[in-house]
């Protein structure tokens, strides 16, 4: 107990992070807390099959990749022309006719992904 170490509170966090990183639970930026990490590592083998590049080939032409198309969510937007034709708010008519056009190309969307 006669050795220990006094730490003010400036130096403090700083302490704390060098410990830290010096034992692995942050990731190490000097030389000094890598070669401290790597003193206290323990060696973990790799498993048998990652020995070998080969393992990620194993499954080559078995997996399909699909192209899925996502719906982008406009129910803020029709909200928004509902509370304008609900408050007596005159809608143009080559707007009401985009409304309706792109309603339509959503449904043949949504339609295409089922």
């Amino acid at each position: 107990m006669k050795d220990k170490i006094k730490i003010y509170n400036e130096d403090f966090e700083e302490y704390l992070e060098n410990a830290l990183k010096s034992y692995g639970y942050i990731f190490p930026t000097t030389d000094k807390q890598m070669s401290c990490y790597e003193e206290n590592m323990e060696e973990i083998p790799l498993p048998k099959e990652f020995e070998s590049p080969d393992f990620a080939f194993v499954n080559k032409g078995k997996m399909k990749l699909e192209k899925k198309h996502i719906i982008k969510d406009n129910s803020e937007a029709d909200r928004n022309w509902a509370l304008a034709a609900r408050e007596g708010k005159d809608i143009p008519e080559d707007v009401l006719e985009k409304m309706k056009k792109d309603k339509e190309e959503a449904k043949k969307k949504q339609d295409g992904n089922k």
